[in-house]
Formats: structure tokens, sequence, C-alpha cells
């Protein structure tokens, strides 16, 4: 079950009405590990500018949070050593360049990479959160991009 307590900045750039992400969470005691992935064709032109990511029907986005749940409930984001890959359909492997963003609300990671639609990608996130190592995997199914038929 995914549980929102912290959404990057760049969630809030996404186009939300259209939007079919694949998010995953996992815990381990107050830390958590947040990923969701989309093609970069659902960020607005505003967004793709703003972190200097590629929108193309060829392009994916990865954005991983991580987040320290305190005491009082209060969530707020982490620093820590994200890496990233991924496994197509027909199991070729590969690795996602991940670069951390850090703005006012919190720091995130994000890692592009291509698709060659119709396909699903299975991800594999590892993190090293606080000392603490973990792991999140999750699939995400990347549809053919439509043309306009005349």
């Amino acid at each position: 079950m995914h549980n929102s307590y912290f959404l990057p900045s760049i969630a809030l750039f996404l186009v939300c009405s259209s939007l079919a992400t694949a998010s995953e969470m996992t815990r381990l005691g107050e830390l958590e590990l947040h990923g969701f992935a989309v093609p970069t064709t659902e960020l607005t032109p505003e967004a793709a500018r703003s972190y200097n990511v590629t929108s193309e029907a060829s392009r994916g986005l990865l954005t991983v949070t991580l987040i320290r749940k305190g005491r009082n409930g209060k969530a707020e984001s982490v620093p820590g050593q994200v890496y990233a890959g991924g496994f197509t359909q027909d199991n070729k492997i590969f690795s996602i360049p991940i670069r951390e963003i850090r703005q006012p609300d919190g720091v995130y990671y994000l890692g592009e990479y291509r698709v060659n639609a119709p396909d699903n990608i299975r991800f594999l996130v590892n993190a090293n959160v606080l000392g603490k190592p973990m792991k999140l995997e999750f699939s995400r199914a990347f549809s053919a991009p439509q043309t306009a038929s005349n």
C-alpha cells in the first residue's frame, strides 16, 4: 500500500489528471523509500525545463525520495545514496544514473532512462539511508506512443 507523507516538488509539475504512475514504498523502522516512474512526456514543459529532463516518448523518469518519520509523526526528506536500474520485459538489464535535487522543501533523486514502448520495466532501487540499506522493486508498463490519425 502506498502512503504519501511527502510529495517532492516535481510531483506538483506532473499532469495529474491523466497521470498513471507506478509508485511504491518500502519501510524500515522510521525510514521510508518512495519511488515512482513516469514517461517524461507526462511532465509539464516547466518541470522538464526546471529539472533539465528531456521530454521524449522514448524516455522515462524515475523519482526517489527518502523519508524519515519523526516520533511526532512529522515526515521529512533526508539525503542518502541511491542506485537504480531496471529490467525490460525481454530481460535486458540497464542502469539508471541518479542525480540529487535539493530544494527548500527537501531532497530527492531523479534518473532518466530509455523506454522502447510497449514495455514493462521492473525497477530495482537500492539506497543507503542514514547508514541503513534499503531496497525497493516495482514495475511499470509503458504503452506505445499514440499517433494522430488523419
